[in-house]
């Protein structure tokens, strides 16, 4: 009798997952003031970021900083030198599975 009943809870029981697609949003912000030498990025998503990959481009495009790696929560935060890059406008793109964000920023 125990089968059976252990059978009929095992297949009576049906699970959902959620998996890709969908419309997950997040968000990238960036932290860089005239009185600090540091850029800091943080990203936030509803859900594991998983891999990504982060790019800094000036304002003419060329590529300045590139990243790829794997977050393995949902949230990211990276400590950039700003002496590396020149004053200007910058922009930072960050492309993952559910994220494909970009924001502008300018380094004084």
């Amino acid at each position: 009798m125990r089968p059976i009943l252990f059978a009929s809870l095992v297949l009576g029981t049906s699970f959902t997952a959620h998996v890709g697609g969908g419309d997950h949003t997040g968000s990238a912000r960036v932290e860089c003031s005239r009185a600090s030498g540091l850029i800091r990025l943080h990203l936030d998503a509803e859900r594991r970021i998983g891999r990504v990959v982060l790019q800094i481009a000036d304002a003419n495009g060329r590529l300045l900083y590139r990243e790829e790696g794997r977050a393995l929560r949902d949230e990211l935060v990276r400590v950039l030198d700003k002496g590396l890059f020149p004053k200007g406008d910058m922009v930072l793109t960050v492309k993952a599975r559910d994220l494909d964000l970009t924001q502008h920023f300018t380094i004084e």
